[in-house]
């Protein structure tokens, strides 16, 4: 029995390959309650893919954390869960300039891209940030709702408060300067690569590493 997982006599959620990840959470939680089960089936801490079987919502592992990144100076993602096979490593930020830059290695220790924090320009703003994937576009990582036109801010803004959630709903989406919770839209140019928020990270095109997108989840918004 895993370190951590709850006694029950189910069976661990088998882990599912990590390059065809589409989305994905970080957590504990592999079978939610329901399907006649009252409290959640807990597991290692791992990178989750939620999804359906049959009756029962499950999150199955497709990279776990382990024990060694105090030793390592860094984080480290495993493919196995017994942590003998290192995924990807995500090094201690490298400041440039106002710029944090993380550096992200793979099991060999190459590095394979990087994600870099844009402080905010003001008080009240967020950062914005980076990912860097050699032979692609500069990904761009930004507030959803900043990206879209007045019209297109008004009709959401309007569409919220006839759809009855009322403005604090759209207010937990802001434009700039709210310190909760924001939901970010990652872009290489017009293409839209992944979008993600507090909890769920959600890759929009075939050719991310996911890696890259596993490290963007372990370092948060902040």
């Amino acid at each position: 029995m895993a370190f951590g997982r709850t006694r029950n006599s189910e069976p661990p959620v088998p882990a599912v390959d990590w390059r065809d990840v589409e989305q994905f959470r970080i957590g504990t939680v592999e079978r939610d309650i329901g399907a006649g089960r009252k409290r959640p089936v807990i597991g290692q801490n791992a990178v989750r893919v939620p999804r359906i079987e049959g009756q029962e919502r499950i999150n199955a592992p497709c990279a776990f954390f382990g024990s060694q990144a105090a030793r390592l100076g860094a984080h480290v993602l495993y493919e196995d869960e017994r942590a003998q096979q290192v995924l990807c490593s995500i090094g201690e930020p490298q400041s440039v300039g106002d710029e944090r830059h993380y550096p992200v290695r793979d099991g060999q220790g190459q590095v394979i891209g990087g994600i870099r924090r844009i402080p905010p320009s003001g008080e009240l703003s967020r950062p914005t940030w980076r990912i860097e994937q050699p032979g692609r576009p500069e990904i761009t990582g930004l507030n959803k709702w900043s990206t879209l036109n007045p019209l297109s801010m008004a009709a959401h803004a309007a569409g919220k408060v006839l759809g009855g959630l009322a403005m604090a709903v759209f207010l937990s989406e802001p434009a700039g300067g709210d310190q909760r919770g924001r939901t970010l839209l990652w872009s290489a140019g017009r293409e839209k690569v992944m979008e993600s928020d507090d909890y769920t990270f959600t890759v929009l095109t075939p050719w991310l590493d996911r890696r890259l997108a596993f490290a963007v989840a372990v370092i948060g918004d902040r």
